[in-house]
């Protein structure tokens, strides 16, 4: 095992570093200090070639447009939506980035966006870290999240959350990885095998915003607790769906709200390749790159470009607004000067 430290280019005047992590069988997990994020993760097919199974670009510079879809960065402080762009907190309200439509989208972007800190390097492992003052975009409490990227000889890419405050607060962190396992995106996701252990969905409005209701998955076009090909379904009409964009969703899974366990199986049949994701938390948002451009992007000289549909985010997480349903959904808040952890692992393997 090795970790080895790079130059990847610079932002906003600030260096961005990449890490690349490299098992004892020639695979490897590479992270760039832009947004904490995973720039690529190379893992053998059935045959044994490696090839590079998550999407991106070969510069900083890409990554830091939200226009092209946050790809592999860790998003924090609160992943994914906040209604009306503020919540309540012990009887106080708080104003986050109005960022998106109506709401917050991703904590307004400033945790993915930012470069972070190194704080150690291990064997097979780099941690890294980012501090939040009081009130910055409206949150509250001095914050440090941290990171630690583990690869593992059997081609485990851990993924460790802390947070730390000194003020109750509200931490719902991500990553925003698009996967396909092809090794190389000349087509889209929707010849991929997706299986997902969850038997309930989050209703949402037009927005795409949680009403609060949990509704069954059984019968749906959303239902994946049988794999099947991801596009299979993925236009057909449905009230949680924005018509051609497909799926959007966040998934309740099917397991006590903090036990580790398997999340979703997704499977490439051409190449044999296949991602286990494990998480701790109680929900994942399947999301299949609908709003991204159908052409224009750039991308990798290795895997092609970041475009419509051309690969599948599965992001672990609380429930969507859950800072906005704390007494309907599964939560929890970071309370003061108590260590807040969150794991998810993705396990990749060839069949």
């Amino acid at each position: 095992m090795s970790v080895s430290k790079s130059l990847f280019g610079s932002v906003n005047g600030s260096e961005v570093h990449l890490y690349t992590i490299k098992n004892s069988k020639g695979a490897s997990a590479c992270i760039q200090t832009l947004g904490a994020g995973i720039q690529a993760v190379c893992v053998p097919d059935r045959n044994g070639e490696l090839g590079d199974v998550v999407l991106g670009f070969d510069e900083p510079k890409y990554y830091a447009d939200p226009d092209l879809g946050y790809q592999g960065l860790v998003v924090g402080r609160v992943a994914n939506r906040i209604r009306g762009a503020k919540f309540v907190l012990d009887g106080k309200e708080y104003n986050t980035p109005n960022n998106q439509g109506s709401w917050t989208l991703h904590g307004g972007g400033r945790f993915s966006f930012s470069v972070w800190e190194e704080e150690s390097v291990g064997e097979n492992s780099v941690t890294l870290k980012r501090f939040s003052p009081d009130g910055e975009d409206g949150f509250p409490g001095n914050f440090t999240m941290r990171v630690t990227y583990t690869f593992t000889d059997d081609c485990t890419l851990r993924v460790e959350y802390s947070v730390l405050s000194d003020r109750k607060t509200v931490a719902a962190p991500t990553n925003h990885a698009y996967f396909n396992l092809s090794g190389r995106t000349d087509g889209t996701i929707e010849s991929h095998i997706l299986k997902i252990n969850a038997d309930r969905y989050t209703e949402t409005d037009g927005d795409q915003l949680p009403t609060g209701r949990l509704l069954p998955l059984a019968g749906t076009m959303m239902d994946f607790s049988e794999a099947h090909a991801i596009g299979e379904h993925i236009d057909e009409p449905f009230s949680a769906i924005i018509d051609g964009i497909g799926y959007d969703n966040n998934y309740c899974l099917k397991k006590a709200p903090r036990d580790f366990t398997e999340a979703a199986v997704l499977r490439d049949p051409k190449s044999g390749r296949e991602l286990a994701v494990f998480t701790d938390l109680p929900g994942i948002q399947l999301y299949c790159g609908g709003w991204l451009a159908k052409s224009g992007n750039p991308g990798k000289s290795s895997n092609g470009a970041v475009t419509y549909r051309r690969g599948v985010a599965l992001e672990t997480q609380f429930y969507p607004d859950s800072v906005n349903h704390a007494d309907e959904f599964p939560f929890e808040y970071v309370e003061a000067n108590k260590e807040f952890t969150t794991v998810t692992e993705f396990r990749f393997s060839a069949k």
